[in-house]
């Protein structure tokens, strides 16, 4: 049986893994891990992650900052014991859904999501 990414990275596998990035994690891998799942996230020019649940009208709200984000989703890949080949599919994910590096950049803050 093939473990695929989303399996991998599911919040199942990670008890203390918050609702906010699980629901950020699930738009990246295009997957319901939250109730709502988020239906629009856009990270600001100036470092700022917004977001917009499904079905709630609206303007973004503020969520994150890119840097503490881009911090909590490498060390998710390396919790999650992501393989070269994995981290790579991870890190275009995150880059094509967030517009955020994994790969390399400015290393993230301290902050949790």
């Amino acid at each position: 049986m093939t473990i695929t990414l989303p399996d991998k990275l599911s919040p199942t596998r990670f008890p203390n893994m918050s609702l906010q990035l699980a629901a950020i994690l699930g738009f990246v891998l295009e997957r319901q891990f939250t109730t709502p799942a988020l239906a629009e996230l856009v990270v600001t020019p100036d470092g700022h992650v917004l977001a917009r649940p499904k079905g709630e009208p609206g303007p973004l709200a503020h969520i994150a900052a890119e840097a503490d984000l881009r911090a909590n989703l490498r060390r998710l890949g390396m919790a999650a014991g992501l393989d070269d080949a994995e981290w790579s599919e991870y890190a275009g994910l995150v880059s094509q859904r967030l517009g955020i590096d994994l790969q390399g950049g400015r290393e993230g803050g301290t902050g949790s999501v």
